[in-house]
């Protein structure tokens, strides 16, 4: 089965997880916004700006979560992805704040070796792929986040 697109992976994810199908605990104020194919919005980065691939704004457009897919694990992303995770929420109760990473399914425990072996703060890492009718699956994979993120 061949791997979902990046382009299509950032759709998928930005339309059924920020927010879940039904979810009721989003706040009606939230825009999502992806940066794929174009791009919209940016987060400040070391040396100028990031544009994750997904970038959930409240109606002041103050910066709230972040998501972003990759297909190919990268170490030199290792600043752009504390970039994205610093301009996500803090999640107190948990330690963490509202980053998410998305990677081609098997490469999960990879990705999280790299967050946190590089400190890098994030909410879950979660690994996609297609289903036989080529339609992108999302799998959780770890959760440090709210267990409700964790579906």
């Amino acid at each position: 089965m061949p791997m979902p697109g990046h382009d299509d992976v950032v759709q998928f994810v930005a339309k059924n997880r920020f927010p879940f199908p039904g979810q009721k605990t989003w706040p009606a104020d939230y825009v999502t916004l992806t940066n794929a194919p174009a791009r919209q919005r940016s987060v400040p980065a070391e040396g100028g700006e990031y544009f994750p691939d997904i970038v959930v704004i409240d109606a002041k457009g103050r910066t709230r979560e972040i998501g972003d897919v990759e297909e190919v694990l990268d170490p030199a992303k290792i600043k752009l992805w504390k970039a994205a995770s610093a301009a996500g929420d803090e999640l107190p109760d948990y330690g963490t704040r509202i980053f998410f990473l998305y990677v081609p399914a098997g490469k999960e425990a990879e990705a999280q070796k790299l967050l946190d072996d590089n400190e890098v703060p994030y909410a879950g890492v979660r690994g996609y792929s297609a289903d036989s009718s080529g339609k992108v699956v999302i799998a959780p994979f770890v959760t440090r986040g709210n267990p409700f993120d964790h579906q």
